[in-house]
């Protein structure tokens, strides 16, 4: 991409509205490097991450992509970062507006900013509490599914952390199964609390919640991922 794209002169115009940072994952006398690639969840190279002057992600680019398809990326990613300036702006404004907590909540999660999510959560859950805008079941999902995230990694580095972020986890996405159980939400609720029991090597809980959810849902293809999902954690269970 550094003789290709990188020296298009469309790129270079539009890359003048970002301060490009080059990190090199495999040097180990920078850790931050590191807590990059799992801060912005990178599993390939090229990766091109596009965050805030706060650290958030905008979004991301993964693998090599031409200069003409890469513009487009690019002119997205502002628009996207336009689009959250002018979303907090208006809540300034409504600052108990329900709706609006929510959508920011969920961008900040989806810019892998959890703590800067929870005021918003809090906010949301507060004004809403009949889910009258449709988003506190899928707020509360992906609350638990980022908790769940950080379960894996500190189970070694930091395991009261570890229990902590668990115990969230498991409390988010329960409150969707026994609160919400008419929305969408719930089936992936069941699906990722099964996944997080398995993580945290609960191994006897992951299987009833997975078996439970094979059992009632209509979703083809949360069924076909359940039931992999199942035979995987009896796997596990097995060898433990």
């Amino acid at each position: 991409m550094d003789a290709e794209t990188f020296t298009d002169d469309r790129i270079i115009e539009l890359a003048k509205k970002f301060i490009p940072i080059k990190v090199n994952p495999e040097d180990q006398e920078h850790p931050e490097n590191i807590e990059a690639v799992r801060r912005y969840q990178v599993t390939g190279f090229p990766t091109i991450v596009f965050a805030s002057s706060d650290g958030g992600m905008i979004a991301k680019q993964v693998g090599f992509i031409y200069p003409n398809d890469f513009a487009p990326v690019i002119e997205t990613a502002l628009e996207k970062e336009q689009a959250f300036v002018e979303q907090l702006a208006k809540l300034e404004k409504t600052p108990d507006d329900a709706k609006l907590n929510a959508q920011v909540a969920l961008t900040y999660l989806e810019r892998t900013q959890l703590e800067k999510s929870l005021p918003f959560s809090k906010k949301a859950f507060e004004h809403d509490p009949k889910n009258k805008t449709g988003l506190i079941p899928n707020l509360h999902n992906q609350l638990a599914v980022t908790y769940a995230t950080e379960v894996e990694a500190a189970m070694v580095r930091a395991p009261e952390e570890a229990e902590m972020y668990f115990e969230k986890a498991v409390f988010h996405f329960r409150t969707v199964i026994d609160k919400y159980p008419k929305s969408d939400a719930k089936d992936p609720a069941q699906y990722y609390l099964g996944v997080t029991y398995a993580i945290k090597g609960e191994f006897d809980d992951a299987i009833a919640v997975l078996e439970k959810l094979i059992h009632h849902t209509s979703d083809a293809n949360i069924k076909q991922n359940a039931e992999a999902m199942l035979e995987r954690v009896k796997d596990l269970a097995s060898s433990h």
